[in-house]
């Protein structure tokens, strides 16, 4: 086996008790690093303070963390300030990993998903020696149609500003496009987390050779079936976002539901902004006997609920990439009811493939049978924002005992043989000794 120096930049990096013990994508970017050295292979992560006045951990279980200041500020709401400090931020990462090339012999330089970090990277693409891989996970073309009515609409201070104030200002599209343009121009792969989430990049002008997919882990013995009392019929993980996450179209859902499933219980877990609009639309409804908020909670007990669960619950409106819950849930042979956007529809139903041309991406997968869903192998496809079609599939997997365990089945078969860090980590690594070849 030949030993890579992997050098990984990243905007934030630590423990999983620094950055965030509820946070799964984190804890799979961490277990990752962790892999990759238990592998033999020598790991340096590039990242900046933890914040201003911490500065956060330099070795994580063999993983050097090499540490620099200032770390990169998101709050629009200290312009221009914010965008001294990143100017600082984008500077200080280049001299860092400047000097790691020089210094190394590095196998790679894998960017982890910031865009400002990306962008960084590659102004100095051409003064490297090593390959640019960047690692993307998020909805670009998503978070560059967003007005700036949608994202700060309901904040009082929102109404003494002019609409293109804000977008200039605080959601800074043209900024951000430039990072886009750059970094698909310089990076000599891309790697996406699923399919669809791929296809935006075409969308975005990225060119097909530069493509990789490599989805995101679990760990299988951790997330794994159990003979656990079913306290909950369906589970939501997630932030407590109605414009992303959906939960709006799950409560709306649960009233017909009921009817079906009289005594049906819904547990949430997480937290998040909106809260106090869920907690109100839930009184509305008048389904509070039948709703458990749960909070946020730290992943290794994510199993439990998973297990105490009939049915998991994916009920995104907006270009969900991945999902990790998804795959957590699968793991543990609990059956999915997911909708048709992102990278659900292919985690849950493979067959479900969205053409590279004629339909962008973040419009979602057609469902072929134009009956509202798509039973898959592993779960059930739906349309977004359709609480109704939402509350059919999920009834018909809540009064169905043998489909919901031959689903459960095959979604652990599936993770077993597409998402576990072993199959993963062996794909990267083979994505990195592939460049140049």
């Amino acid at each position: 086996m030949i030993t890579m120096k992997i050098c990984v930049v990243a905007y934030k990096f630590g423990t999983e008790q620094e950055i965030g013990e509820h946070l799964g994508t984190y804890h799979y970017f961490i277990e990752k690093m962790r892999r990759l050295v238990k592998l033999g292979h020598k790991v340096y992560v590039v990242a900046p303070w933890l914040s201003f006045w911490r500065r956060g951990s330099v070795d994580v279980d063999g993983v050097k963390v090499l540490r620099y200041f200032p770390p990169s500020v998101n709050n629009p709401k200290i312009f221009p300030l914010n965008r001294l400090i990143n100017l600082w931020y984008r500077v200080a990462t280049q001299r860092m990993i400047r000097q790691l090339d020089a210094k190394l012999d590095l196998s790679v330089i894998y960017v982890w998903q910031s865009r400002l970090t990306g962008y960084a990277v590659a102004e100095i693409k051409s003064r490297l020696r090593a390959p640019f891989l960047f690692r993307q996970i998020t909805a670009w073309q998503w978070h560059l149609r967003r007005t700036a009515a949608q994202v700060y609409g309901k904040r009082v201070w929102y109404r003494s500003f002019l609409d293109p104030f804000l977008e200039m200002i605080f959601l800074e599209k043209s900024l951000q496009r430039k990072y886009v343009k750059g970094i698909y121009a310089k990076a000599d792969r891309v790697v996406f987390v699923s399919e669809a989430a791929s296809k935006e990049g075409l969308d975005m002008g990225l060119e097909p050779s530069k493509i990789a997919v490599i989805g995101v882990g679990v760990e299988a013995d951790l997330f794994r079936p159990q003979n656990l009392e079913k306290k909950y019929d369906l589970l939501f993980i997630g932030r407590i976002n109605f414009a992303e996450k959906g939960i709006g179209y799950l409560l709306q859902a649960m009233p017909e539901i009921l009817n079906a499933v009289p005594d049906a219980k819904l547990g949430i877990v997480g937290g998040g902004g909106e809260s106090q609009e869920m907690n109100g639309l839930i009184a509305q409804l008048g389904i509070k006997d039948h709703v458990e908020l749960l909070g946020k909670k730290p992943f290794t007990e994510l199993p439990k609920y998973l297990n105490e669960s009939k049915v998991f619950v994916m009920p995104s409106v907006w270009m969900e990439h991945f999902g990790q819950v998804t795959i957590e849930a699968m793991a543990c042979g609990v059956p999915v009811v997911g909708t048709n956007i992102g990278g659900t529809p292919e985690i849950v139903h493979p067959s479900l493939t969205l053409p590279i041309n004629g339909r962008e991406a973040h419009k979602g997968i057609p469902l072929p049978r134009g009956e509202g869903q798509e039973e898959g192998e592993c779960g059930i496809i739906v349309p977004a924002k359709d609480s109704s079609r939402l509350a059919e599939a999920i009834v018909k997997l809540l009064q169905n005992d043998r489909l919901r365990e031959r689903m459960g089945s095959a979604a652990r078969k599936r993770v077993q043989e597409n998402f576990i860090y072993e199959v993963l980590v062996n794909k990267f690594l083979e994505l990195i000794t592939s460049i140049g070849t």
